[in-house]
């Protein structure tokens, strides 16, 4: 079969979905928003209490206002909870979102001093309104301010929800009509593929282009990252719904059916909205936003750290390297990333610069001549592996995860995507340095298919089962089990 490639999607994709490094969705923007929000009119509270000298107060006096701080805060949290059909909670509306904190803070602002000033005197309602009086101005204030960032941030595509459709003609029609009524909130429809005669599914359907077949979407998602896939299919049409999705479900995005002509009957409650539009779930991908930004946050500190500790050994198995013999210290390969782009990772040279493998293509055996007499210690000893924290450093890969294998990765005549049919999956995360698989002792070369079938299966169990915890465990257990050395050559 001929492999897509980036020539064969239509050009001028840059200008709906510009390329950037740092992007947020509108879930998570609209998170920062209020969680930002409640912060500032906390710290004014604090502030108020300090000015008032709070420290010297007797614990049950301070307990009083800080509870009634808290209870404040959740009401506030609750009075503001914007309505799901408007992903970015009004923000993308100039003003409103301003006016609508002024009106709330006019109303509250004479109901909590009120009660205050009869239950407690002058002298406690002047303390809260020294609080509260600069917290609903920075309050209106923020939201000014994010009001007339939001187009900004949409416009330079730092602001966005990115959107494909799988399946188009009549069935696609109703939902690309919802999603480009979403433009202003930061919803992009890239473009949507079908594999239906341009009779039946148009080259352009609401203005969106059809940029190829259904089984072209993983490697269009390589070349233009994006967060969502909608299934545009009647529910009755299982047996296309099912053939879709065994095309598309290892990738790490959200994919959701969009109901067409639905005879069944669902609840509000049941449905997942994006503005107007009515989904239900299909696939979730692994990790959420929030925890992307954990597992991120993780990863850029302790690889920071390790570096800082481990450098002057980088630096003495790098003199060891040239010394041993001719060519570069680092060896350079191509490997699978995350959504299977290719990355080029870092390595100590182990072989022989004139009969360096590339491809990875003939595994290195026990006493495989090719290995240099320092490259032997390092591989027992996994320390060739070490280079790869600037991986970590750059965003490429992760302290934990499956580990990278060569871009169409094989032994021999034994191809690894052929022999596991899942094995796509295992790039719905970022590659690691170490993972769940290696702390069971699944390193080294794969010789048979159920080595790579074994292996495979603990990757998705890792993907499954992800947590912070899980991380800092496999990175403990990591040190024993290389330590060992058991499969290592």
């Amino acid at each position: 079969m001929r492999q897509t490639r980036r020539s064969d999607f239509l050009p001028g994709l840059a200008a709906v979905a510009p390329p950037t490094r740092l992007r947020l969705g509108p879930a998570l923007f609209l998170q920062i928003a209020r969680r930002g929000e409640v912060a500032l009119i906390l710290t004014c509270l604090i502030g108020a209490w300090l000015w008032a000298g709070i420290l010297h107060w007797p614990l049950w006096q301070g307990g009083i206002w800080a509870l009634a701080a808290l209870a404040g805060l959740r009401l506030w949290h609750r009075v503001t909870r914007p309505d799901p059909v408007q992903l970015l909670g009004g923000y993308d509306q100039r003003g409103q979102a301003a006016r609508h904190a002024g009106r709330l803070w006019l109303i509250l602002l004479p109901l909590i001093l009120g009660p205050v000033h009869a239950a407690l005197g002058a002298q406690a309602t002047a303390l809260a309104a020294t609080g509260l009086l600069p917290a609903a101005l920075l309050s209106v204030l923020w939201r000014h301010v994010l009001s007339a960032l939001v187009p900004r941030l949409i416009r330079r595509g730092m602001l966005s929800l990115r959107v494909v459709v799988a399946g188009g003609g009549n069935e696609a029609r109703t939902t690309l009509a919802q999603l480009n009524r979403l433009r202003r909130q930061g919803v992009q429809v890239l473009g949507l593929f079908d594999d239906r005669e341009p009779a039946r599914s148009p080259p352009v359907q609401e203005g969106v282009a059809k940029l190829g077949r259904i089984a072209d979407m993983p490697a269009y998602l390589q070349h233009t990252p994006f967060d969502l896939a909608i299934v545009t299919m009647p529910p009755s049409a299982e047996a296309r719904i099912a053939d879709i999705l065994a095309q598309l479900w290892a990738m790490p995005v959200d994919i959701r059916l969009a109901p067409v002509r639905s005879t069944l009957i669902y609840r509000p409650q049941t449905y997942r909205w994006l503005g107007e539009v009515a989904l239900l779930d299909l696939f979730e991908r692994p990790l959420r936003a929030r925890d992307a930004a954990l597992k991120r946050s993780f990863d850029l500190c302790l690889a920071a750290l390790i570096l800082m500790l481990i450098a002057p050994a980088l630096g003495l198995i790098a003199l060891a390297i040239r010394l041993d013999s001719p060519g570069p210290v680092f060896f350079r390969q191509a490997r699978d990333g995350y959504a299977s782009r290719p990355f080029k990772v870092w390595k100590f040279r182990t072989l022989h610069h004139d009969r360096s493998d590339h491809g990875a293509v003939v595994p290195v055996t026990a006493g495989d001549a090719r290995v240099t007499r320092v490259g032997r210690f390092l591989r027992r000893s996994s320390l060739d592996e070490l280079p790869q924290l600037f991986n970590v450093i750059e965003g490429s890969m992760s302290l934990v995860g499956p580990r990278p294998h060569a871009v169409g990765a094989r032994n021999r005549d034994m191809e690894f995507s052929a022999v596991v049919r899942s094995y796509a999956a295992r790039h719905r995360v970022k590659p690691g340095i170490t993972g769940l698989a290696q702390v069971q002792g699944l390193r080294g070369p794969v010789q048979t298919p159920e080595q790579i079938r074994r292996r495979v299966a603990l990757d998705l169990e890792y993907i499954d089962r992800w947590s912070l915890w899980l991380d800092l465990r496999l990175l403990v257990l990591t040190l024993p089990s290389v330590l060992q050395g058991e499969n290592a050559v």
